[in-house]
């Protein structure tokens, strides 16, 4: 399943410098003080339409500084994100976007859960929930987890859900997904017979493939060349690059 589109126009924003940073931005520490400001989700925030939210969202809390939300809207928030629709992945971005530590802590929940849905947008607040946990918070629970739900034994079952569990496990200096994200990029070329999928077969990979590419080069702070709709050859060539720059900045 693939995340809806709202969601691919803020993870594309990750891609680039963002004049709103979202998920790939550390938070910064905390003030002395124990009480953190209260934040409350904005009007409309559930069934709005989408530019309105993308809006609303951009200017709540823009430069992602620590917030707490009442008791009364993280259960409303949490409910909401239990669902398979788009009220769900909206739910997540707030939740992540707010920067209290009881969010991560449901967006790490919801994570673990390792649900499945059934049509193509189900796992949008997956999704979101993985991205919006690749540099916050700091605790290295939240690293290991998401390494477990990219390549433990039980891995998540959707495989977008997974691969940006890797990606946001990643940019947390993981380097144990690498071998995982170049075999998201081998798939569905004649290079699998030797590095074979660990998952169920899909009819495309290039949502996946962009995620694992975009992730691998970002780590290595270069520029995103792989394509997913190039021709195996190029595909396998950028490949072969990715790894011997990882070799290259491998610790000794």
């Amino acid at each position: 399943a693939a995340p809806s589109l709202i969601l691919l126009l803020l993870c594309a924003s990750c891609t680039t410098t963002p004049s709103t940073p979202l998920s790939l931005t550390p938070t910064p520490p905390p003030a002395a003080s124990p009480t953190l400001p209260t934040l409350t989700p904005f009007s409309g925030w559930r069934v709005g339409p989408r530019m309105s939210f993308e809006r609303d969202l951009k200017n709540w809390n823009p430069a992602l500084t620590p917030h707490a939300l009442s008791p009364a809207d993280l259960t409303t928030l949490d409910h909401t994100l239990a669902g398979l629709d788009e009220a769900a992945m909206r739910a997540a971005l707030l939740l992540g976007h707010s920067r209290d530590p009881q969010a991560a802590d449901l967006l790490l929940q919801r994570l673990n859960q390792r649900i499945e849905g059934p049509n193509r947008n189900s796992d949008a607040a997956d999704v979101a929930a993985a991205a919006l946990l690749a540099t916050w918070p700091a605790d290295p629970h939240f690293t290991l987890t998401l390494t477990e739900l990219a390549t433990g034994p039980t891995p998540h079952p959707d495989l977008e859900v997974r691969v940006e569990c890797a990606a946001s496990a990643l940019a947390r200096k993981q380097i144990t997904v690498t071998s995982f994200l170049l075999r998201i990029l081998r798939a569905s070329t004649p290079a699998q017979l030797s590095d074979p999928p660990d998952w169920t077969p899909k009819p495309t990979m290039a949502w996946s493939k962009s995620r694992a590419a975009t992730a691998l080069s970002r780590h290595l702070s270069i520029p995103v060349a792989f394509r997913p709709d190039a021709s195996y050859e190029d595909q396998l060539a950028e490949v072969d690059r990715l790894v011997a720059l990882l070799k290259e900045r491998r610790p000794r």
